[in-house]
């Protein structure tokens, strides 16, 4: 969100909204709404969980599948924001 929450939940099966076109040939615009399918977390200094990468499913995308993901299947890397 453009409000920068900070923290939020991730659960596993929880419903996702994608909110900017990320790949339009490949269906993944704004508006689409997928599922987190994985999350993947490292410890900082503080010993807190921080979020690295997620699978999110989202059934309307196309495309062609990374290694040992299915076709619907997106990677969502960490985006670094100064606050």
């Amino acid at each position: 969100t453009n409000m920068r929450l900070g923290k939020i939940p991730l659960v596993i099966g929880m419903p996702v909204l994608v909110s900017q076109n990320f790949d339009v040939d490949g269906g993944i615009v704004n508006g689409s709404t997928g599922i987190l399918r994985k999350v993947r977390y490292s410890l900082n200094d503080e010993k807190q969980r921080v979020l690295r990468s997620c699978i999110v499913e989202i059934s309307q995308s196309s495309g062609e599948a990374l290694p040992n993901l299915s076709p619907q299947q997106i990677p969502i890397i960490e985006d670094s924001v100064e606050l």
